[in-house]
């Protein structure tokens, strides 16, 4: 996002904005957008060489990082670009996000899947692919 900025909420805060949004590809910036009628003009994010690292719950990918998933045959990828996962074109903000925001069951429908489960990632410098849930343990 442009001229994007860290702001702390509580959780209730948190709570709410998870609670108006109105699929599981909004994010949190486009539900607050919505609410207080500000329209979009931004492009959704800005890509850049050199960006943050992503992290949550103690696992940290640095910016760059390549992402990919399979599921039902078909294979979903992305990189971490400054602090968010990509994922064929969209910003997400943890692997469960993604993996839900991309996956369709057989006849279609978005799906909710821990994404811990699902994703490898591929750091720059890295030549093989690992899985992210390897990270937690």
């Amino acid at each position: 996002m442009q001229n994007a900025r860290t702001i702390e909420i509580d959780l209730e805060i948190h709570k709410m904005i998870e609670s108006e949004r109105s699929s599981f590809d909004e994010t949190p910036n486009a539900v607050l957008r919505r609410l207080l009628g500000i329209k979009n003009s931004l492009t959704p994010l800005e890509v850049t060489t050199t960006g943050r690292s992503w992290s949550w719950k103690g696992v940290t990918l640095p910016h760059g990082t390549e992402l990919k998933m399979e599921y039902n045959g078909k294979v979903h990828t992305g990189k971490v670009e400054n602090g968010f996962w990509v994922v064929e074109g969209k910003p997400y903000g943890s692997p469960s996000a993604a993996a839900g925001g991309v996956a369709l069951t057989k006849d279609g429908r978005r799906t909710s899947l821990d994404g811990w489960i699902y994703w490898q990632f591929k750091r720059p410098g890295d030549t093989k692919w690992k899985l992210i849930k390897n990270l937690r343990d």
